[in-house]
């Protein structure tokens, strides 16, 4: 028998053959409460408008979906985004909102020690401590965890360059660019 020519109409299937490692992580869900991942997405929106205001409107439905979920470490690490954020933009002058940022990152770590974003986060509290061996071990984890996350390179290019290493900077940013051709403006500023 013929097979069929290929119908957009038809459904198909891939033939893909997933590792242990990627067979995993389906089966983790990093929420069951829907109510705490919807918070966390719209969390997410106000948090990617980069101001002042919205952050802070992320900061609460980042608390929302915590609240929701007090084992939620995907939240946690994006609530600590929020402190970061405003060290890094100095909208807030208290010397503890760093401090805040590395205890969501750790905590969010602590939850679960296989979510990129959390060790990217520590990697970048690391950096503004300026203590750059274990910033650049965290932006490694990271990436190791995640090989195809464009901003994860740009945060390793700005750690490389602030160790001294422009030459590996330049390729970590590239290879950043080559994942993310439509790229933030801050990948430009290491």
């Amino acid at each position: 028998m013929k097979k069929p020519p290929f119908s957009p109409c038809r459904p198909t299937g891939l033939k893909v053959k997933l590792t242990e490692e990627e067979q995993e992580r389906f089966r983790h869900s990093p929420t069951d409460n829907l109510e705490a991942y919807d918070a966390f997405l719209r969390g997410g929106e106000y948090y990617s408008r980069a101001t002042q205001e919205a952050n802070a409107q992320a900061r609460r439905l980042f608390e929302h979906a915590i609240a929701l979920d007090p084992q939620y470490a995907a939240a946690y690490a994006l609530l600590g985004l929020t402190p970061w954020v405003e060290w890094m933009y100095q909208w807030s002058q208290n010397p503890q909102t760093l401090e805040q940022a590395f205890d969501l990152a750790q905590k969010a770590v602590d939850l679960d020690d296989s979510l990129p974003l959390a060790h990217m986060l520590l990697g970048r509290t690391y950096l503004a401590k300026k203590q750059l061996k274990r910033a650049l071990a965290e932006a490694e984890r990271a990436l190791a965890l995640d090989p195809n996350d464009a901003d994860g390179y740009a945060h390793l290019a700005a750690i490389l360059n602030l160790a001294g290493r422009p030459k590996e900077a330049i390729g970590s940013l590239e290879k950043a660019i080559r994942l993310n051709p439509h790229y933030p403006y801050w990948y430009l500023q290491h």
